[in-house]
């Protein structure tokens, strides 16, 4: 029911299963699906409970960790969920690492992908090249693996690596940086394998042609003219940066002239209310 954000269906569902027999499954169950309701504090509460029920064992304290990570998440706490994840890398660094990366990266996948939405471009590929930087993908497997997180939330693991690598070089090509995206492409063509590059294939020929217009439409202006000079960046008029130099020691002997004036005018006053008398 969490799958479908039914949440209403859900919480019934663990309410009552925890009434039958009380579970770890069954009381993060329960929390999932505050958390799902917008109720994060009662949610909170049931995840404190949940984590009397890991017997004090590092991996499922680890495991809950991030299954409360992800539920903040996704009620809007993205902030905390961030910090939560931090805080599992320091506080166990050797617990389930590559569990902690895979959600870390698809978190920031979802940031990203947020950030692209809202116009946000290089913002989106900070977060994409934070998750391909993660090590999440350092397993070609982790759909299987880490198919818990599948099935609670219906996450889409097996197509994450190629997600992430693509919408990194959109986001660079959107915020208008041709060489970091053609370099982002080249690393998602070394990252994915044979099938993934037949089926994006007719997106990557688009994408390189795009790059190509904007790095062609960038020369066209920075090979603009400008005064002075023809549009080759030669010099047109040879004597007009050296006119513009006498211009501005003109300009700048008249403001000390009109400065002068002043005050020589309060030093004639001053001088002329002093009579000289003859001894």
């Amino acid at each position: 029911m969490a799958r479908k954000h039914a949440w209403d269906h859900a919480l019934d569902d663990a309410i009552k299963s925890i009434s039958i027999q009380p579970s770890l499954t069954g009381h993060i169950s329960k929390a999932i699906a505050l958390c799902g309701k917008g109720l994060v504090w009662e949610a909170m509460v049931a995840f404190d409970i949940a984590s009397v029920a890991t017997n004090q064992d590092s991996t499922n304290i680890h495991f809950l960790h991030l299954i409360k990570a992800i539920a903040l998440f996704n009620a809007n706490q993205c902030k905390e969920a961030m910090l939560l994840i931090k805080e599992l890398a320091a506080v166990y660094p050797n617990t389930n690492t590559l569990a902690r990366r895979v959600v870390e990266a698809y978190l920031r996948v979802e940031l990203g992908t947020k950030a692209l939405g809202d116009a946000c471009h290089h913002e989106a590929a900070d977060h994409f090249t934070a998750a391909i930087n993660s090590g999440a993908f350092s397993s070609k497997n982790i759909q299987f693996i880490y198919d818990d997180f599948v099935v609670i939330f219906g996450w889409d693991l097996p197509s994450l690596l190629f997600t992430t690598h693509q919408k990194r070089c959109q986001a660079f090509l959107s915020a208008g940086k041709t060489d970091e995206a053609l370099e982002a492409h080249k690393c998602m063509m070394d990252a994915i394998d044979e099938t993934a590059k037949a089926r994006c294939l007719d997106w990557s020929n688009e994408f390189k042609e795009q790059c190509s217009a904007l790095a062609a439409y960038d020369d066209r202006i920075l090979g603009a003219e400008i005064p002075g000079q023809d549009q080759y960046g030669c010099d047109a008029e040879p004597n007009f940066f050296l006119g513009m130099q006498e211009v501005s020691e003109t300009m700048q002997c008249i403001s000390t002239y009109t400065s002068f004036i002043p005050a020589f005018s309060n030093f004639q006053a001053t001088t002329s209310v002093t009579h000289w008398a003859p001894q």
